[in-house]
Parts: C-alpha cells; structure tokens; sequence
C-alpha cells in the first residue's frame, strides 16, 4: 500500500511555489517586499546569497538570480538541512538537479510560471529524506515520480494549473490499477470519477489520506475548500 509521510515544509516557501512568477520588474519588486516581510526566508536568503552581495542587498540579488535562483539555493538548503540538522552557508545545487528534471519534463503541460511542478518534486525528495531518517522507514512509503507517469500528461487535452495534484492523482491510479490498465483508461477518456470507483474501499480511503498528507505538507488548504475544478 502506498503512504506518504506528512512533511513539515516551509509556509512561507510552499506559499511562493503555489504562485505563478514569471520574471519581471514587477515581480522582483513584490518578491522583495515578501522577502522583506518574513524574517526567517529573509536571514536565509542573505546568508546563501554573499557570494553575490555580502551586505545581503535584496535588489541586487533579484536582479541577478532572479526568482529561479532564489527558488533553487532554497530547496537545496532546505534539503540539506532535512539531511544534516544544520543550514549550510552555501547551497549545493546538485541536491535540485533531479528537481528541476521534473519540472522540465512537465514543462509543457502547465502554464508558464507555474512552480507547482518543482513543489512537488520537492515534497518527493523531502519526503524520501524523512523515511530514510525515520526510525521505522516500513510505515510509510516515498513518493516516486516515474517517467511512466509523466507519460500520462501526454494523454490531457489541456493545460494544468495544479499539476502537482493531478500527477498525484496519476500517480495513485498506476500503482493500484496498474500501468497497462491506466494507460487504457486514459486513452478512453475515462473521468476521475469512474476511475476512483475502480478503487477497493481500503485504497480509497488510502488515496484521501495522500492527498490529505501532500496538502497538509505544502501548507494548501485551497484545494479542499475552494472550488478549483477548472484548474
């Protein structure tokens, strides 16, 4: 059976990767101010950012990492800090390589400056982290994000807002229908709805704590209490 761990993430990190940000003026300018607002994401990013501007001046490090290379020197502290207990004085990029794959490979079923993609691959690594420092690493399981199921975005007719959810769904599918079974019920056209009736109970119900997990992880309570059916 497939179970997720629950992954306590950064709210005021997750809440910028739920966001749509495109590179702009505009943009750099709100971001500074959110970095400005939030005291524990602005010591970080002064700290990882020295090499760039050692008095940590937030205009400058916009200007020339942009919101990408904040996004990437963040998951890697956040990931090594998830290893080591400690926050590095640098960031080794190398941690957000497999993340940055993924988000590649998804690149073109969402829309531009979507970081949803990224998140996601970010909660998997996150959450491999957690059950290997995990006492008892048999009570949960990681999440695994296969190319097979990226295969499946192949079969949509549009483009995903929320992609991280819809590859979550995906992903559930394949491993209690099976990868031969999905592909076929994908190629009919078969709704979210009828595939979740094909569930036992038990899955079900293991499929609802999943996303229950994921959203409590990213800190998104939208997807339960607001209507995001067109997203």
């Amino acid at each position: 059976m497939i179970n997720f761990p629950y992954v306590s993430l950064p709210e005021y990190y997750t809440r910028l990767l739920s966001s749509n940000i495109q590179n702009s003026t505009q943009v750099n300018n709100n971001l500074e101010l959110y970095i400005n607002e939030n005291k524990d994401l602005n010591a970080l990013v002064k700290r990882i950012f020295k090499d760039i501007d050692p008095d940590g001046f937030l205009g400058k490090i916009l200007s020339i990492s942009g919101w990408t290379g904040i996004r990437n020197r963040l998951a890697a502290i956040f990931l090594e800090h998830a290893m080591t207990g400690k926050f590095p004085e640098t960031a080794n990029l190398s941690l957000v390589n497999e993340l940055v794959n993924v988000e590649n490979k998804l690149r073109h079923f969402t829309p531009p400056g979507g970081n949803r993609a990224f998140m996601l691959a970010f909660y998997a690594k996150m959450s491999l982290i957690k059950i290997k420092m995990s006492s008892d690493s048999r009570e949960h399981s990681a999440l695994i994000i296969k190319d097979e199921h990226i295969e499946f975005m192949k079969l949509s007719k549009a483009k995903s807002v929320r992609i991280d959810w819809l590859m979550l769904q995906l992903i559930q599918f394949e491993h209690f229908l099976g990868l031969e079974r999905m592909q076929d019920l994908l190629k009919a056209e078969t709704r979210y709805a009828s595939l979740f009736s094909l569930l036992s109970y038990e899955e079900q119900q293991q499929m609802i704590n999943n996303f229950l997990v994921y959203g409590a992880s990213i800190n998104d309570t939208e997807i339960f209490t607001g209507d995001v059916s067109t997203q």
